[in-house]
């Protein structure tokens, strides 16, 4: 895709504003996904500014509580692994009822026990401003402070950078990240007065939901369907009565295995409750207030001696299953729910858009640094597929969790996190074999050029113990080389000047780990991208084709 052209979208006349400056990267929205890419950026030394329009932080809530094996992957890569992991809760056990009667018990720890090659095992609950939270910190290292109040309004660009025009302040409410109606948790006003600023950066991305305003203004069409006949309350309250070590779900003839859902969420001392909905015969829904989740209890559960609070949070969610047919206009990009919506059942929503986050910024940096602006035609023609397919998985389960089979399929959500058709809600499987950025020299490898590479204990050459995560963490590429017989001085030495701070690691395999994990057949050479997936393999080393292959990512010397 050609990134020369011009093109206009605005929907704010210019006149009268004022510069904000200039920046490599404007990331639009502070979700978790914005905040994963600002700091896939930070670290790479990228100059990055997010703008937020809403004016204060979520405090409250309980959407995106669900985090996959493979997006602890990605915070462990970031630095933020061990503060997400403490303040969650992993593999929570699940008891289903019909009515006031027990008829399930499911404890995922046993079969989510973490291995050599996988550490992250099972589901993660964590409420979703707490994720940011996490990832607000960890940025503001960086130097890098989110700036609320402030909406993007307009956008030209041309072959050089895009021209943002920003709004400060006057933003009149509602959420714009997600499908969801209602109140989002968001407190106060900064009482700024409706300003503009304009703000030149050589690309900008749209983090900012379902109802982007980046992808309305690029003209990008958002295709699919939301499903007006299903809805969903859900809210944050006090729930007394419970067991607060496990997951409450109630079972409904009609309704499914999501009736009614109690979720403990740990770190809030709270609860999340969830209740499908129909609307009475004058087509009225009831409102997501403390009467009517009392009154669904009592229809539902039935459960004596429990007693429902306040909530201190809610809305009125309906699934809307649509994706982008691009995720790029020439400098702009889209990233997370501003480019797939998907039903929340697996919970792979946030998910998915934190991985496209992860994947498309080193790829900012690398062309920000002089790398072949090719690169970023790349991010597409990998993401894309997996939001498509995570979009068709989630819809059949969805389907598959209101239906007969519902109590199986939860079951598998929670405990081997798969789905009907075989879909994998892990996210490790995920791969971007035949793909224009991996190339395979031999099959002295099992794993394959585009496979996530897999973690394993190892040593250093003088026999310092370590593991492959910690060799692969931050923004720069490693070449691995397992055995007694590194690659030669020469290809090392090409592969320093082809991609500048490559991290090169030697290491021994006493234990067999990452012979197994890799599929070793010998000595190898393996080249692992920055966000942790492999772009070559082979036995020890063609200087020429390390070299030549290392040039699609960086400019060699």
């Amino acid at each position: 895709m050609r990134t020369g052209h011009s093109t206009t979208h605005n929907t704010l006349s210019t006149q009268g504003t004022h510069t904000a400056g200039t920046t490599e990267v404007l990331v639009v929205g502070a979700g978790p996904v914005g905040l994963a890419l600002a700091l896939g950026l930070a670290r790479a030394g990228v100059a990055c500014r997010v703008v937020e329009r809403e004016p204060g932080f979520r405090d409250r809530g309980v959407r995106g509580k669900a985090i996959t094996p493979r997006t602890l992957e990605v915070f462990d890569d970031l630095g933020v692994v061990d503060a997400i992991l403490d303040r969650g809760t992993l593999n929570l056990k699940v008891r289903t009822y019909e009515g006031d009667r027990v008829v399930g018990e499911v404890d995922p720890a046993p079969a989510n026990r973490p291995t050599p090659d996988r550490p992250y095992s099972g589901a993660l609950l964590l409420a979703q401003h707490h994720t940011e939270a996490v990832l607000r910190e960890r940025l503001a290292g960086y130097g890098v402070t989110v700036e609320t109040g402030t909406e993007l309004v307009g956008h030209t660009q041309d072959a050089d950078g895009v021209l943002a025009t920003l709004r400060r302040g006057g933003h009149d409410g509602g959420d714009g990240h997600d499908g969801h109606d209602g109140h989002d948790g968001h407190e106060g006003r900064d009482g700024q007065d409706g300003r503009t600023e304009q703000l030149t950066a050589r690309y900008l991305v749209g983090c900012d939901g379902g109802r982007s305003t980046v992808r309305k203004l690029a003209g990008i069409p958002f295709l699919g369907e939301t499903w007006d006949e299903e809805r969903f309350l859900m809210a944050t309250m006090d729930v007394d009565g419970l067991e607060t070590d496990r997951m409450h779900l109630w079972n409904h003839p009609r309704l499914g295995i999501g009736a009614l859902v109690l979720v403990p969420m740990r770190e809030d001392g709270t609860w999340a409750a969830h209740a499908s909905v129909e609307p009475d015969g004058h087509g009225e829904l009831p409102a997501p207030t403390l009467e009517t989740f009392r009154r669904l209890f009592a229809e539902r559960a039935g459960l004596p001696g429990v007693r429902l609070h306040e909530p201190t949070w809610s809305t009125v969610w309906r699934p809307t299953v649509r994706m982008v047919e691009r995720y790029r206009d020439g400098r702009v990009f889209l990233a997370g729910d501003a480019a797939h919506c998907h039903s929340a059942a697996g919970g792979q929503g946030m998910n998915t858009g934190i991985q496209d986050a992860h994947n498309l910024s080193w790829k900012l940096a690398a062309v920000l640094r002089g790398g072949p602006e090719a690169l970023l035609d790349s991010y597409q023609a990998e993401r894309l597929p997996v939001a498509a397919a995570v979009l068709a998985a989630t819809s059949a389960q969805h389907r598959r969790l209101f239906s007969a089979d519902g109590a199986r399929a939860l079951t598998d959500q929670f405990v081997s996190m798969s789905t009907a058709g075989g879909a994998d809600f892990t996210g490790l499987s995920v791969d971007y074999r035949g793909g224009p950025l991996g190339r395979d020299l031999d099959d002295t490898t099992g794993i394959r050029a585009g496979d996530r590479a897999p973690d394993a204990p190892c040593t250093t050459a003088d026999g310092t113990p370590t593991r492959l995560f910690d060799l692969f963490r931050g923004p720069h590429f490693t070449l691995l080389t397992v055995g007694e017989h590194p690659a030669p001085a020469d290809v090392r030495d090409d592969a320093d000047r082809a991609v500048p701070g490559l991290r090169r690691a030697a290491v021994l395999d006493p234990e067999g780990h990452v012979a197994r994990a890799y599929g070793l057949r010998g000595d190898a050479v393996v080249l692992v991208r920055p966000d942790g997936y492999v772009a070559l393999t082979g036995a020890a080393a063609d200087r020429a084709a390390v070299a030549a292959h290392l040039a699609g990512y960086a400019p060699v010397d």
